[in-house]
């Protein structure tokens, strides 16, 4: 897993790095705030069972942007808190961090339509397993809109379809797989310098 995480952001960095070269570029920092419906499903002896668990997040981001073509590539750090505890009865609490390739379409000055991928790496402390942490993995893409408020400034809104590949767990002799897919809706503000 390791080595796929690696050669996707490897591949992901030389294809964007040709679209910033010799591009006049600018840095942002930027706060989301998203919604997210999610659907789990749990696996174990060829008996499946899904469950609906809603969840709200912050998502600090850092990023440069090409303002000739419209590229864009983010990190971000992002703290998510589920309505009901995935694996016990405490914690509730996912910490994720990734990036996102983004692509966006000039149709005025100030606004602009984008499309985006991304990959992420998270975890959750955990109690009653054999771990005291559990890890996920994820993959997204999503499209949204921004719109420019000033130079400096921009607003934007946005919905992601992600599916995540949360860690095997072990429950006395039985372990436990959990997929997770999820529809996120976000709203958020960039400030470019």
């Amino acid at each position: 897993m390791k080595k796929i995480i690696l050669s996707t952001v490897l591949s992901t960095t030389f294809l964007t790095s040709a679209a910033f070269c010799e591009e006049k570029t600018s840095m942002y920092v930027g706060l989301d705030y998203q919604m997210r419906s999610n659907s789990l499903t749990f696996e174990s002896s060829g008996i499946s069972v899904s469950e609906k668990d809603d969840s709200k997040a912050f998502k600090l981001k850092f990023g440069t942007n090409s303002s000739e073509n419209g590229w864009r590539l983010q990190g971000y750090l992002k703290r998510e808190i589920y309505d009901i505890p995935i694996f016990d009865n405490t914690h509730d609490t996912l910490i994720e961090f990734g990036f996102d390739v983004i692509k966006c379409f000039e149709v005025t000055p100030e606004f602009s339509p984008f499309l985006q991928v991304g990959l992420g790496y998270g975890f959750m402390n955990v109690d009653g397993y054999s771990q005291d942490i559990i890890k996920e993995l994820n993959f997204k893409f999503g499209a949204g809109m921004m719109y420019k408020i000033s130079p400096a400034v921009e607003f934007l809104v946005g919905v992601d379809y992600q599916a995540k590949q949360w860690q095997d767990v072990e429950i006395l002799y039985y372990t436990v797989s959990t997929t997770e897919k999820s529809t996120q809706y976000y709203a958020g503000v960039n400030f470019h310098f």
